[in-house]
């Protein structure tokens, strides 16, 4: 069983109405199998400069704005259908429908995930139109292509033998700017928010990580959410503690921006497969001449693409 599945409560449904029925107390979580504290904190604990960058960026976009502000500027709402067909659409057009299957549940954490055959979306919708063309530009534009390449190197699922470290901070930082490059807005605080969430569920309860996270999210479910994939894993949630993988979309985004920027935000070679960027010129010397399918985003609009990551780069203090 994956960390991700036994980090996810079986009793989550049941917690969700009864806290948000009377959310003054701290939810007490299930699970198949029980985690250690090593592997909820696996990806590292929340470092001082991030933490003083998220705050920064927290600052800047929610200055004379609320939740529902920002969430406005991402255009107009979709339903089931639109999403449907957008994701299609995008899946055709990498020639990657024949891969993957698309899945409705209410019982997922995340608005949208993928694995190697299946991309996940959460129900109820909760897309507007920039978030979900975000949402395709991170989870099949990077995680799915990248997948698609690594499949086609000497060295999948032989990372270890070769020697390759872990991948995930390049993995999410990648996802998150190619989010980002999708918003007319792009300043990073959701990323900031989790990062720090993060910090909170490692230094209080999940009913403390509630009543910060109340000063940006006001809607109950949205924040639920975050405050839920802060403390999963844990099982008497009034304890500090909780997973911390959200840290590394947040910190990977500036330490990827940092690498594209020296690179003139030419993302082809962190395509190489699933690797970290400092890994980069060992897969390229095991494959010389592989050509990796890249992103339609980038391929079809490289100046577009440099255009917008330095405005990412701009919004978000990473210069």
């Amino acid at each position: 069983m994956s960390l991700l599945t036994r980090v996810t409560p079986t009793n989550l449904a049941l917690e969700a109405e009864s806290f948000l029925a009377d959310p003054n107390h701290n939810p007490q979580l299930t699970y198949e199998e029980p985690t250690t504290a090593e592997e909820l904190s696996q990806y590292g604990k929340p470092e001082k400069a991030y933490l003083e960058l998220a705050e920064a960026i927290l600052k800047k976009a929610y200055a004379n704005r609320n939740e529902a502000d920002l969430y406005a500027l991402e255009g107009a709402y979709c339903d089931q259908e639109k999403v449907d067909s957008t994701t299609r659409g995008f899946l055709q057009l990498h020639k990657l429908d024949q891969r993957f299957q698309i899945q409705y549940s209410h019982s997922y954490l995340s608005r949208a995930t993928i694995n190697s055959t299946t991309i996940k979306i959460r129900l109820p919708i909760d897309f507007r139109q920039e978030g979900l063309i975000g949402a395709l530009y991170h989870e099949i534009g990077t995680h799915a292509l990248r997948r698609i390449n690594y499949e086609q190197q000497p060295w999948f699922k032989r990372k270890k033998k070769y020697g390759f470290q872990s991948y995930l901070t390049t993995e999410e930082g990648l996802a998150s700017l190619h989010a980002l490059i999708a918003h007319s807005y792009k300043v990073a605080y959701v990323g900031a928010l989790r990062y720090l969430a993060v910090y909170w569920a490692q230094t209080g309860s999940f009913l403390d990580v509630w009543k910060q996270l109340g000063a940006y999210v006001q809607d109950e479910n949205r924040r639920w959410v975050i405050a839920l994939r802060q403390k999963r894993g844990v099982t008497d949630t009034s304890k500090p503690g909780g997973f911390t993988k959200d840290i590394v979309y947040f910190k990977g985004m500036v330490d990827v921006w940092r690498r594209l920027s020296a690179q003139s935000f030419d993302p082809s070679d962190l395509y190489w497969g699933k690797l970290h960027y400092e890994d980069v010129e060992k897969a390229k010397q095991l494959n010389p001449h592989f050509v990796p399918q890249l992103p339609s985003f980038f391929v079809s609009q490289p100046d577009w693409y440099a255009k917008q990551m330095e405005l990412v780069g701009k919004e978000n203090f990473f210069i």
